[in-house]
């Protein structure tokens, strides 16, 4: 009797990977750390606005003058002598241009006193200064607490640190993904939709009507592009 036939084991072939496969990944990337920096300005912004209300209320007792400016970087006799950073207040005047007052703060009117001798001398202005910066110390102090009241509450220096590295990330990103070159329609689109965002895209010249070339070819409409597409859009008349 014949022996049964033995039915031959089904192989699949392989499944091809895509050409574009390692950009195309790397756009699902960019485009999840995109929305995470999103949000994150978003949060970081809401708290920074509760913030800076509290800021732009600081006694003008703690705005820095003339002398002092001059002494802790704005002029040319004394650049950055004290090592300093004093807290930047933007006053709206009602004019075009918004004032912007530098107020002292208890760390940085300490730093001050403890160096001012050391860096200045014993006689001219020194005494005064140092009479000055004491005597403000208990107004800087209590509007510290006043910021940092409000800080804690938001969580502002939270958020802006993950707001930092989101930014960071997102960056990243944008840098791995304009290393590919793309072969394929699929990377194509992927690759525009993230030079899409990059500034220099409108600068004008050829840049323009390249990326509006690539789009075209991609299928992606202008309008869909994250970055000012307007300026790409002023190159059409």
């Amino acid at each position: 009797m014949p022996r049964p036939a033995i039915a031959a084991p089904v192989i699949s072939a392989p499944a091809q990977q895509h050409p574009d496969a390692e950009l195309l990944a790397l756009a699902e990337r960019w485009s999840r750390a995109r929305a995470v920096q999103d949000e994150a300005m978003e949060a970081w912004g809401v708290a920074w606005r509760q913030v800076y209300a509290v800021i732009v209320t600081c006694p003008p007792e703690l705005f820095a003058n003339r002398d002092e400016r001059r002494c802790i970087g704005a002029g040319r006799r004394f650049p950055t002598l004290f090592g300093v950073s004093l807290r930047h207040v933007a006053l709206d005047w009602g004019t075009p241009e918004v004032h912007t007052e530098q107020a002292w703060t208890g760390k940085a009117l300490r730093i001050a006193i403890a160096r001012a001798v050391p860096l200045l001398g014993r006689g001219g202005l020194t005494p005064g200064r140092i009479r000055r910066w004491k005597a403000m110390l208990p107004i800087a102090d209590a509007f510290d607490a006043r910021v940092e009241a409000v800080e804690a509450t938001t969580g502002r220096r939270r958020l802006e640190e993950a707001r930092r590295v989101a930014e960071d990330e997102f960056r990243d990103l944008n840098r791995e993904v304009g290393r590919h070159v793309a072969t394929t329609p699929e990377g194509m689109t992927a690759l525009v939709r993230v030079i899409g965002r990059y500034p220099w895209k409108d600068t004008g010249g050829a840049w323009p009507n390249l990326l509006r070339s690539a789009a075209n070819v991609a299928g992606i409409d202008l309008a869909d592009l994250d970055h000012e597409h307007d300026s790409i859009n002023a190159s059409r008349a």
